[in-house]
């Protein structure tokens, strides 16, 4: 793309979403659902002309309210919102359609003019039942930046986020990165990348085969890198941080030799690289889901999809696939929810490289809420299947298979209010406490680790629960503490959830601990730096009513799930 035709306004049509279930043939549970369980560098003259011409505030020029700055591949013109400035739908890679299809992503060719930059682009595409919620817009390679209007005395931090969604669902522009920017005075981004069978379908031969999400995301870090200086941000001081699918995409960033200098710290919500969902996580009746496998496991399972989907000849499979319209490739998406490692993105299982040593020595954020799985019992609910006494040892037998009745001594139900609570705390543990710990641990022998436990229990639902349905510090709950999210499920239209005074200000101490670690390296909040974690010692900050305080991780219960 050159020239005069290669000018396209980054404005994409919005697709709406709302509270989908599990789609038609293949189809995974929507984005809400899963989240409940839920190029080349221009670094001399280039960056020289942007730090000159933005100075430490960013923006180049204005045309009235209209700010406007040079990236590496021409201008672009955002909005004015308030205390931030907005930079919306930049292509950061070229589109990954045709023969770019199932292609390790492209840099963005230079355009002329200046290319408006005031609407989200689409979320990558997905499958769900429910139309407002699944995107078919294949080409979706852009992200969001967000910078404080005020200007600033220095370059400030850049903060990249990662949506959650497992690998297959969201979208990053749901997240409004407003109270982060204005409060913390950092620069946030937020991408869009290819998921499910158009991020994870492998086959022999292929170039970046089983992987492409994450190298879309690799490809999103290395376009900060080269603009970072165009809206006032550091490019050495970039933080990676995701929730759920999100945060362990950023465990498994820290293992990947592509990824190393890409960033210089990382936060970890919810989900790392020991994370596997266990059956009825996602939703009742869904399988057990890890999110690494084998290439070898990929290939099987694209040759599978491919027959479902008529392309049964061997020598043609990829171009029969790249023939198909993107609705028929989402019938397969149940077959791509996990990346491959054994290729050069991920050369082996994230986990087993953080117990070798294999990743890089930044300093880690991480952490989980202290009810995970609770969000999934009200999911269950919500759908019909509520956690019943009943119930409840045949769900803990599906969940846990021959230790079900260790778990049930371990967890005795009269040590919870309902069953719903009996059957999340074990999950919680399995599914995000424990794997976090053994990360954390792991990580700590060689770098610079901070634990934190989420465990306000008057946090708004990520997903609105039924009436009476115990409250607690759920999957997604801390999300609203540091983002504006909608009132109702996250991608409606709907004003931002309120907050009351008390959790306005737990959201203040939240978004001082991010951005503070993401300028320092050392979280802290009511102006006291947060201590390490020890490897070995299961304690954590607790991120609650109370300022200040500390949680006991569940350790001494972890050999219940550290083995097959």
């Amino acid at each position: 793309m050159s020239g005069a035709t290669s000018v396209r306004e980054a404005t994409f049509g919005r697709p709406d979403a709302t509270l989908g279930s599990t789609g038609r043939r293949g189809a995974v549970p929507s984005v809400l659902v899963m989240d409940a369980l839920r190029g080349r560098a221009v670094l001399g003259a280039l960056a020289l002309l942007l730090t000159q011409a933005c100075g430490a505030a960013g923006v180049a020029g204005r045309a009235g309210d209209r700010p406007e700055v040079r990236l590496d591949s021409g201008w672009i013109r955002g909005i004015e919102d308030g205390d931030v400035v907005r930079f919306r739908g930049i292509r950061y890679a070229e589109p990954p359609v045709g023969e770019l299809r199932w292609r390790p992503p492209e840099p963005v060719a230079a355009w002329q003019g200046v290319v408006p930059a005031a609407r989200s682009g689409p979320a990558c595409p997905q499958a769900s039942d429910n139309p407002k919620e699944s995107s078919d817009a294949e080409d979706c390679l852009t992200l969001d930046v967000t910078v404080p209007k005020k200007k600033g005395e220095r370059p400030r931090p850049v903060m990249v986020w990662l949506h959650g969604g497992g690998f297959n669902a969201g979208r990053g522009s749901d997240y409004d990165p407003r109270r982060l920017v204005a409060q913390g005075d950092v620069v946030v981004v937020t991408v869009e990348f290819r998921l499910g069978v158009l991020g994870y379908l492998a086959l022999p031969g292929m170039s970046g085969g089983g992987a492409f999400g994450l190298q879309d995301q690799q490809a999103a870090l290395r376009w900060v890198r080269r603009n970072a200086a165009a809206f006032g941000g550091d490019a050495g001081n970039v933080t990676l941080f995701g929730e759920s699918g999100g945060g362990i995409a950023t465990c498994g960033h820290l293992t990947s030799p592509g990824s190393r200098g890409l960033f210089h710290k990382a936060i970890i919500q919810s989900g790392t690289c020991g994370t596997v969902l266990l059956p009825n996580a996602a939703a009742p009746g869904t399988p057990r889901i890890p999110y690494w496998r084998p290439l070898n496991e990929t290939y099987a399972a694209t040759r599978t999809a491919a027959r479902q989907a008529g392309c049964r000849d061997a020598a043609r499979t990829l171009e029969c696939l790249r023939a198909k319209p993107v609705k028929e490739l989402l019938d397969l998406t149940a077959y791509f929810t996990a990346a491959s490692y054994g290729g050069p993105t991920l050369p082996a299982d994230p986990g087993e490289a953080l117990r070798d040593g294999n990743f890089a020595r930044v300093p880690v954020l991480s952490g989980h809420t202290s009810k995970e799985a609770l969000m999934m019992a009200g999911v269950m609910s919500l759908l019909g299947r509520p956690i019943t006494d009943a119930g409840l040892p045949r769900l803990l037998r599906e969940g846990f298979g021959d230790r079900a009745d260790e778990v049930a001594r371990r967890y005795p139900r009269d040590r919870f209010g309902s069953a719903a609570e009996a059957w999340a705390a074990p999950y919680t543990d399995a599914i995000f406490s424990c794997p976090h710990v053994a990360t954390q641990d792991a990580l700590a022998e060689r770098t610079t680790v901070y634990a934190y436990v989420f465990g306000d229990d008057t946090a708004p639902p990520f997903v609105p629960a039924l009436p009476g349905f115990p409250a607690g510090a759920g999957h997604a709950s801390e999300l609203a503490y540091l983002f504006d999210v909608k009132e109702k499920p996250i991608a409606l239209d709907g004003r931002p959830v309120p907050l009351t005074q008390t959790q306005r200000s737990v959201a203040r101490d939240m978004v001082t601990a991010w951005t503070t670690f993401a300028r320092t390296g050392t979280p802290a909040s009511g102006g006291k730096a947060w201590p390490r974690w020890q490897g070995g010692a299961p304690v954590a900050h607790l991120i609650g009513e109370r300022p200040g305080g500390t949680a006991t991780t569940p350790a001494p219960r972890c050999d219940l799930f550290d083995r097959p």
